[in-house]
């Protein structure tokens, strides 16, 4: 409600000139009704149409790389033009990053041996030890040297870094905080030693032991990073690492061949502009990843995998979302950013190419509300993990209250232990500092494979959750204050830099 500042003055001139500014002020936010009718445009019957497309057999599962990517970003852009949105990329829709592609050497040309009290040990490609292809070729040999993500590392130069990673710190290791650490050291190798349940274990390994991508160029030669289970090591140093004793008399020699493409990949970007003369320069995204994990082996037949929940459906809320804020007579006052983003299924590439080459300034980027799975499990359910993180928490609460004819309730994040947090694009936008909230419905059983089609896709549901999150969109770019994140939170998650 707009505060209009009326008092009783003796002069006409005065009383109009109170008057005056109210006036501009409620013509700068429509009425409610014109909201309801912006949101009601958000329909099952479009959702339908838009994921009979993003997710038919003729995109092939729109892997990063692929030309069936590309159609999609580019039917994705078709519709921001469509609707009226600004291209978010000075006068394109698509921002196009570079990617390696790196499909791994044949098994014999990847080694790892592991000498020490035990004896000499040489470990399996592909069933005991995985390798992350950073380059062309990476070989190296050195002493193991135990260290944790608290490790100041001091000198590990020549020396194979060696970590466990757990559930507890898999957000720093693969987030980029390793990658971090050893920037300035020259190690021999890394190895890390994976820790964690058996059920994200077998997803990682499937990662691992695929093609990989890699967002630039990859060099010719570097140090080669080993991933390895814990129970695939000799139980004296596996007991070593796990009790923290570390590694001592135990040293390792690695290897690795890979064959290399430089291709490019797509995010699509479009906007609003908010209508405040201040506040526009304040930026509200919204992001879901448009790519999946493309054809793989048949099951039952069938070897494409659609991708319909996994994210067909947060691709298609972005359109929905995109068209609703369009239709309002006048924008909110801060902009709104609508982006789909690809490479999230290999490592969230590309929202973090979009992280480190942002089309809209991020330190003014004020929010970013992701959604990856909103099409499955209850009708009535989503989750939004980073509830707890910044007043975007209690806002969502207070918005799914206000509005009891979207039947849905959102909660917390119920599966920690799985580190969701760090696997979807948000993660890219939380680490600078931008309070996130994430959108999931959880996994099911169709989780990553060829049946997750679209005739499985509860779209009321998502049409409920569409319009969820437009109210919530609109009322953070109409308040005054920006969103505000939890001391503690910003402390756990914001990576900290220096000048």
């Amino acid at each position: 409600m707009i505060k209009t500042g009326l008092k009783m003055c003796g002069r006409a001139t005065a009383l109009l000139l109170v008057f005056a500014p109210a006036v501009s002020a409620q013509m700068a936010t429509p009425p409610p009704t014109e909201v309801a009718s912006a949101a009601a445009t958000i329909s099952v019957a479009d959702m339908k149409q838009h994921m009979g497309v993003i997710a038919h057999d003729s995109m092939r599962g729109r892997d990063t790389p692929s030309p069936e990517l590309m159609e999609t970003a580019q039917y994705v852009a078709d519709r921001f033009a469509e609707f009226g949105l600004a291209p978010g990329n000075g006068d394109s829709y698509l921002q196009l990053y570079p990617l390696s592609s790196i499909k791994a050497a044949p098994a014999s040309d990847h080694r790892l041996v592991l000498d020490g009290p035990d004896g000499k040990v040489e470990l399996a490609y592909g069933e005991e030890f995985f390798m992350l292809h950073d380059s062309k070729l990476a070989e190296g040999e050195g002493a193991l040297e135990f260290v944790t993500m608290d490790s100041e590392f001091g000198d590990v130069d020549g020396r194979v870094v060696t970590l466990l990673l757990t559930a507890a710190n898999i957000r720093s290791v693969l987030g980029g905080g390793l990658k971090e650490k050893l920037g300035p050291h020259e190690p021999a190798g890394v190895l890390v030693v994976l820790d964690i349940p058996e059920n994200f274990f077998s997803q990682l390994k499937g990662y691992l032991s695929g093609d990989q991508t890699r967002v630039g160029e990859v060099d010719d030669e570097s140090s080669p990073a080993a991933f390895v289970s814990v129970s695939s090591l000799p139980a004296g140093l596996a007991a070593s690492l796990q009790d923290g004793s570390g590694a001592e008399g135990w040293s390792a020699s690695m290897r690795s061949e890979a064959i290399v493409d430089v291709v490019e990949a797509p995010n699509t970007i479009g906007w609003i502009e908010g209508s405040d003369p201040q506040l526009k320069d304040e930026y509200i995204v919204f992001t879901a990843h448009m790519d999946h994990v493309g054809v793989g082996s048949p099951v039952d037949g069938d070897s494409i995998f659609n991708g319909a929940d996994d994210d067909a459906s947060g691709t298609v809320t972005i359109i929905e979302l995109a068209q609703a804020f369009a239709s309002l007579p006048v924008p909110p006052r801060r902009s709104l950013v609508f982006m789909t983003v690809s490479g999230e299924e290999k490592g969230l590439l590309g929202s973090g190419w979009y992280a480190e080459h942002p089309t809209f300034p991020m330190d003014q980027t004020v929010a970013n509300m992701n959604i990856d799975m909103i099409g499955r499990n209850w009708p009535d359910t989503i989750v939004a993990i980073g509830k707890e993180e910044s007043s975007l928490g209690p806002l969502v609460e207070k918005i799914a209250a206000e509005h009891p004819e979207l039947d849905m309730a959102v909660i917390d994040d119920i599966w920690p232990e799985e580190g969701f947090y760090s696997r979807s694009d948000h993660y890219n936008f939380a680490r600078l500092g931008v309070p996130i909230l994430f959108f999931f419905n959880g996994t099911h059983d169709d989780y990553h494979r060829p049946s997750d089609h679209p005739d499985k896709i509860g779209y009321d549901k998502m049409s409920r959750i569409g319009r969820l999150l437009f109210y919530l969109g609109y009322e953070v770019a109409t308040e005054n204050d920006r969103p505000r994140w939890d001391a503690e939170a910003y402390d756990r998650v914001v990576e900290k830099t220096s000048d």
